[in-house]
């Protein structure tokens, strides 16, 4: 099968495997919605666009017990250290800009450019196309996504809003807009917005770590804990999960159920970078 390059490190990775084999990335399901929609000439145009947002990956670092690593709002292998931030081989040039034809859509000729890099010339097609047609829900949420791999995040919050507003159905507008406002440490919205995507899309367990995260963030570390467990019975096999719910049974003073969690985050990554931390934790919790 046609090979396929990971959003978040760049190595490539057989089309249709689930994570990326160096930084471990998950790659979030399709909006099924979107998916029986738009025709086979959309969905490869938005691919490129889609993909790296519907990712979630990082780590953070649990104040309590410093010696190990938190799970942050993405969703990273259990123990890895953080992706690097996405740049070109030093050995390969870096593609040129797609040059302007005239046959194409605005959105079509930004897609090219985002695929290639170009990010500030996919933004000015994006708007472009927004300002063709201002209804085109497709193009709003783009520019938000775009905007947001920017570092503008705060610009791209009432673009998201006005693509949820024209199809409040669609997951993939709703579940961008929550992961926004969670970029910017806005952890009530994020809240909200990741509940109203779970409605669309109840069986993605991205959305259900993603607002276990939220949760966790507002000490809501009961809640946090079921937005785990659902997280976990949707994709059973990410360690991540785990990690995330020991260090809410932690918050929660549950230790042992916390060192139950750990040990299963390590049958699942035995070989993880820090596992010697986490077994020496486990002894901790159950000493």
């Amino acid at each position: 099968m046609q090979a396929v390059n990971c959003a978040q490190c760049g190595a490539k990775v057989r089309a249709g495997a689930r994570r990326c084999p160096r930084c471990r990335a998950v790659f979030v399901a399709p909006d099924p919605v979107a998916a029986a929609a738009y025709s086979r000439r959309m969905l490869q145009v938005a691919a490129g666009v889609g993909a790296a947002f519907l990712l979630i990956v990082g780590v953070l670092w649990l104040r309590s017990a410093p010696e190990i690593p938190e799970t942050g709002t993405m969703i990273p292998a259990a123990s890895a250290p953080a992706p690097a931030p996405e740049s070109q081989p030093a050995t390969a040039p870096r593609p040129a800009a797609p040059a302007e034809r005239a046959f194409m859509e605005p959105s079509a000729v930004a897609s090219l450019a985002y695929g290639a890099g170009e990010y500030d010339a996919a933004l000015a097609q994006f708007l472009a196309a927004v300002a063709k047609n201002p209804a085109d829900a497709e193009s709003l949420s783009n520019v938000g996504q775009v905007l947001v791999r920017l570092n503008r995040a705060e610009e791209a919050i009432p673009y998201f809003e006005r693509a949820v507003a024209l199809i409040p159905g669609r997951w993939a507008y709703t579940f961008n807009l929550a992961r926004t406002h969670g970029v910017l440490g806005q952890w009530e919205q994020a809240v909200e917005g990741y509940r109203r995507a779970q409605a669309i899309f109840p069986e993605d367990y991205a959305t259900a770590f993603n607002l276990g995260m939220a949760l966790h963030k507002q000490g809501k570390e009961a809640e946090a804990v079921e937005a785990y467990q659902k997280a976990i019975s949707l994709e059973p096999n990410d360690p991540s999960f785990r990690m995330a719910l020991a260090i809410s049974y932690e918050r929660l003073q549950k230790r042992a159920e916390a060192a139950a969690a750990y040990e299963e985050a390590l049958r699942l990554q035995p070989d993880a970078p820090d596992a010697d931390r986490v077994r020496a934790r486990i002894a901790q919790l159950t000493g």
